[in-house]
């Protein structure tokens, strides 16, 4: 086991990402800390970075290397974008920052940072085309994706600081200041030729902009759920929030439930590029990444390539596995078996979902709760499935395998349908029962924990279901433990269950 720091220097804040990697190469954030230096703010006519902002930017990184030092960090892994890179200083800024700390920063290129943007989001998203933009607080950044594949890239000399700035957006946006950023922004993407190629795709938004989007909008709907990675908002709703924000004075602002005051008066120019984006594409959805430039600099150095993961859930859910130390064995029987009643019952079951990602997580991470106490851990597992990031589901995916790994075990759980009446339907509970109890069998059917039954086969006749199983030994205690879905399952299903 190592523990490695990621620090990113922005032109708004500095972060420090501090990461366990354990010798499976499965790993998990321990800590993560912001401090608002704003590197891009003030700089000089001769494109200097600002002298306060240096020793403010030199003050912070030393309170990081000593947290580095406390937590025996291995390797630091600095990096700097927009700001620094256009600095004319940079040479003497990154020479103080070595000789005074002892740290090596990397100096991202616009496509670099690009990159790594790409690179965060397609590891922890399942997408196949969109367009991702990452606002910064000096530079912008937007990558074409299709097929998974970055297909064009451009780092922009626009972000939340210096359009503020440059359009003096500090106070109430008035309709001069707001033609001519949006005519300034819309000149900027006429520019880029394969932009033009942009068609029924969403946005993936990244940055504290975007961030701070999400939160106004979760504020505004009384969504149920915090996490905000993946939360997608209608974008006719995102230029609601713009139009509401844009017309309030900075103190206004800092009032305002979800916006940062740190980020309050900066908040609107990054907001109009994102909104005149959107309105120059006609695009229908936002969704909001957790992870992007820090992300991606963590996943080529775990993976050690620049290849992106085939599957993104498939990844996660290991990750989880490995980290709570659970044998994997288990889980992933459980989850065969639960794939095979699926796949064999499809006629009967008829749900108008493909239920594939959900009854996968219900089925690997059922067990987890166990880590907190045995007793009831069919209602610890729910929580931690509901509250971990778990990459690749949607927040009412993954809300719904929380629930069905809750019911896993018996059908005393409830659902409070009122708190996530904004996610979960009628509909979807019925399919929640469906599931669950194909679930419960296939656990029942892997109750030694030994993969005793190896295969199962199904057949549906007019009145029954019919569930027959391959062991390596005499499967009795299998078989009596799964009979005891069978009154569940009729219930269900109106066919009596039989396993042979």
């Amino acid at each position: 086991m190592k523990k490695i720091a990621i620090i990113d220097i922005g032109s708004n804040s500095i972060r420090l990402v501090i990461v366990q990697i354990n010798k499976d190469n499965s790993f998990r954030i321990v800590d993560e800390i912001k401090r608002s230096v704003r590197l891009g703010k003030d700089m000089t006519k001769n494109g200097e970075l600002n002298p306060s902002r240096i020793d403010n930017a030199i003050s912070t990184l030393a309170f990081f290397k000593r947290l580095c030092f406390i937590q025996d960090i291995s390797e630091i892994l600095a990096v700097a974008t927009e700001a620094v890179r256009k600095a004319t200083n940079q040479i003497e800024f990154l020479n103080r920052v070595k000789s005074e700390l002892s740290i090596d920063i990397r100096v991202l290129t616009g496509i670099e940072e690009a990159y790594y943007d790409y690179f965060g989001a397609i590891n922890s998203m399942d997408f196949s085309d969109a367009l991702i933009m990452d606002i910064g607080g000096s530079s912008s950044e937007l990558i074409l994706v299709k097929n998974r594949k970055l297909k064009a890239s451009i780092s922009l000399p626009f972000g939340a600081i210096n359009l503020t700035e440059k359009f003096s957006l500090q106070k109430v946006m008035n309709d001069k200041s707001e033609a001519e950023i949006k005519t300034f922004l819309t000149s900027l993407y006429k520019d880029i030729p394969w932009l033009k190629e942009v068609k029924n795709i969403p946005i993936i938004g990244i940055g504290g902009t975007i961030r701070n989007i999400g939160k106004l909008h979760k504020r505004k709907t009384n969504y149920p759920i915090d996490n905000l990675h993946n939360y997608i908002i209608p974008t006719n709703e995102v230029i609601t929030i713009y139009d509401q924000v844009k017309v309030k004075e900075s103190f206004q602002r800092k009032k305002l439930k979800g916006l940062s005051k740190e980020r309050a008066d900066i908040f609107v120019g990054a907001a109009a590029s994102l909104v005149t984006l959107i309105e120059y594409l006609n695009i229908k959805e936002l969704h909001v990444s957790g992870s992007g430039l820090r992300d991606g600099v963590l996943y080529e150095y775990i993976f050690n390539s620049k290849i992106p993961l085939n599957d993104v859930l498939d990844f996660s859910l290991n990750n989880h596995l490995l980290n709570y130390k659970i044998d994997v064995k288990h889980p992933s029987h459980v989850w065969m078996l639960t794939k095979t009643l699926y796949n064999e019952l499809n006629t009967i079951i008829d749900i108008p979902i493909n239920p594939y990602k959900i009854l996968k997580t219900a089925a690997m991470l059922h067990d987890i709760g166990i880590l907190i106490s045995y007793f009831d851990h069919h209602k610890h597992s729910s929580y931690m499935i509901a509250n971990s990031k778990i990459n690749g589901l949607t927040h009412k995916e993954q809300l719904m395998a929380s629930y069905i790994a809750a019911l896993h075990r018996k059908n005393e759980f409830k659902i409070d349908l009122k708190l996530y009446q904004n996610l979960i339907t009628k509909q979807d509970l019925d399919i929640i029962d469906k599931l669950t109890i194909l679930l419960r069998i296939s656990e029942s059917l892997d109750s030694c924990l030994n993969g005793n039954i190896q295969f199962i086969s199904c057949s549906i006749g007019l009145d029954t279901v019919t569930i027959t199983v391959d062991a390596k030994a005499d499967p009795l205690l299998e078989i009596s433990a799964a009979l005891q879905c069978c009154s569940s399952f009729e219930k269900i299903y109106n066919k009596k269950l039989i396993i042979k």
